[in-house]
C-alpha cells in the first residue's frame, strides 16, 4: 500500500539572499570570547550558491545564534527537525 504524507514546513532557511540572513538571525551578545558566524559554502561543495550556510569563523570561541518563527503545535503529531 502507498501512504502519502502532507508535511507542514514551519521553518526553512536556505541562505540564498546574500547578507539578508543577518536580519532574520540574532547572534548572542552574552558572554566573553564570542565568535562571529559567516555565510559560506565551506571547503567542499557541488554548487557554491546552493551550498551556503552559517559557518563559525574562529577557533576556540563561543557561538550562539537563533531565528524567530511563528508559534505552532505538533500535538499528537511527529516533529522532525532536519538540517544539512
Amino acid at each position: 500500500s502507498l501512504i502519502s504524507a502532507d508535511p507542514t514546513v514551519y521553518f526553512k532557511e536556505e541562505f540564498n539572499d546574500g547578507d539578508a540572513w543577518k536580519e532574520r538571525w540574532v547572534e548572542s551578545t552574552k558572554g566573553d570570547n564570542l565568535g562571529k558566524f559567516v555565510l559560506s559554502a565551506g571547503k567542499f561543495y557541488g554548487d557554491a550558491e546552493k551550498s551556503k550556510g552559517l559557518q563559525t569563523s574562529e577557533d576556540a570561541r563561543f557561538y550562539g545564534i537563533s531565528a524567530k518563527f511563528d508559534p505552532f503545535t505538533n500535538e499528537d503529531k511527529t516533529l522532525v527537525i532536519q538540517f544539512t
